[in-house]
């Protein structure tokens, strides 16, 4: 079995219960599905690129998906015959190749702090940016197992939830609040309420420090959620660090507090963990909890060749820092949670992504989307819908800043409504250790 294949079902096992022994890849053998094999092994090894003439674009119910490394739109997606099905085009080298990152392996842009961006990828290339198109071919599977098995393969992870919703906060700032704030009302020439502002910071607690009104908007909709704190204070050359002490007292209480009440605290590791072990455990001996699942790379950070094998040597047991920093939607093309490729070791990795879709920076900065408020619900539903049609995870990111009405006036509200409406369409509103424990759990099954 070739790493592509191994790679594909893999990934397919976390979403279907399926028999392995029933799928060929490139050829007619004895299982009832075969899926044909376009990618000569060279291509790999070779580390090529995806010429951009090898795509074509096909409906699969009702909803037009790229198919890679093809030239021929004409023929059938599934051929039926003697009780076996065919599929005709290569999903799984399309899977592999937008799962695992391939693009990002060989040819993508980077921007000024190293970062892939939007701008240049495939998936901008290709405008699938709101579209898991992952999901669209392992559906395309689901159904040729179904008509040849002649039985349905549910997935059911969320009870009588229909998808799940990973909340999230990084903790990048919690003692500036006062500052930041106070110079926005300077800007806005709103004098008056600086005063305020700075009686706060002396004698209550700082604005963004603000864990418990988090908490208590969340327990409205008996939600939970994963708070992401950075280990290393100050400036990490010319990028900023957190403002805080992640050992002193105070935030040791506040973190200790979140998991008492049900919620995770996660690792956001520090500038320039991302490619260093050594630094990753550092931050990870920082944060001083029993055991930390989850990671978010700060700045989003994610090397597409040494990141993964960073995280497994940590004991990372998922990441969920993929998100384009300049656009929302599906880096990986997809919406379920999945096990990342180590390129560095040429193998899947047991690291799981549960990949980034809504970040509120993204919408509300003027270098990004630059959004309103009131555009963000219309703006994202799209996104949701796609998640829930394939009981997929949908995870949206709010900096503890954000619930600022002084430098992000609308944006708490904006949040609110977020949650109003997951909580109305019975989603599993969780942090990412409760989300990741429930699949491992029916893996293991």
């Amino acid at each position: 079995m070739n790493n592509q294949f191994e790679y594909f079902l893999k990934n397919l096992l976390l979403c279907y219960d399926i028999e392995k022994s029933s799928i060929d890849y490139g050829n007619d053998g004895e299982g009832g599905i075969s899926i044909i094999k376009n990618v000569e092994t060279d291509f790999w090894s070779e580390r090529k690129a995806l010429d951009g003439s090898q795509i074509i674009w096909k409906k699969w119910k009702s909803i037009n998906i790229p198919f890679l490394f093809e030239n021929d739109p004409a023929k059938d997606i599934i051929t039926y015959e003697n009780g076996k099905a065919r599929i005709n085009y290569d999903i799984v080298a399309s899977s592999f190749y937008l799962l695992s990152g391939w693009d990002e392996f060989t040819s993508a842009e980077k921007d000024g702090l190293g970062r892939i961006k939007y701008h240049g990828s495939l998936v901008q290339k290709l405008g699938i940016s709101a579209l898991p198109v992952v999901n669209y071919y392992f559906d395309i599977l689901k159904e040729a197992l179904e008509a040849v098995g002649k039985n349905k393969l549910r997935l059911n992870l969320w009870g009588e939830n229909k998808f799940a919703v990973l909340l999230s906060h990084d903790i990048d700032s919690c003692k500036r609040g006062w500052y930041k704030s106070a110079v926005s009302e300077l800007r806005k020439k709103r004098f008056m309420s600086i005063p305020g502002l700075i009686f706060r910071r002396l004698f209550m607690k700082d604005e963004w420090f603000n864990f418990d009104e988090i908490s208590q908007i969340e327990e409205r909709f008996n939600a939970r959620s994963s708070f992401y704190f950075l280990p290393q204070q100050g400036k990490a050359g010319e990028w900023e660090n957190a403002d805080y002490n992640i050992t002193s007292n105070s935030i040791q209480g506040v973190m200790s507090g979140l998991e008492a009440t049900g919620n995770e605290v996660g690792v956001h590791g520090s500038f320039g963990t991302h490619t260093s072990a050594e630094r990753l455990r550092t931050d990870l001996q920082r944060i001083n909890q029993e055991k930390v699942f989850g990671n978010r790379f700060h700045f989003l950070m994610f090397d597409p060749i040494r990141t993964v094998s960073v995280m497994a040597e940590c004991d990372i047991k998922y990441d969920t820092s993929l998100c384009f920093a300049e656009k929302i939607g599906f880096r990986r093309a997809t919406c379920f949670p999945f096990y990342l490729y180590d390129f560095k070791n040429n193998r899947p990795s047991e690291v799981m992504e549960i990949p980034l879709i809504v970040m509120d920076t993204t919408l509300a900065d003027h270098k990004y989307m630059d959004m309103k408020p009131s555009d963000v619900l219309p703006a994202i539903s799209g996104l949701i819908d796609e998640v829930e049609k394939f009981g997929g995870v949908f995870t949206l990111l709010w900096h503890n800043t954000f619930f600022s009405e002084y430098k992000y006036p609308g944006w708490k509200e904006v949040y609110l409504k977020i949650l109003k409406h997951l909580h109305s369409r019975k989603a599993f509103l969780s942090h990412g250790r409760a989300i990741y424990k429930k699949i491992k759990l029916r893996e293991s099954d």
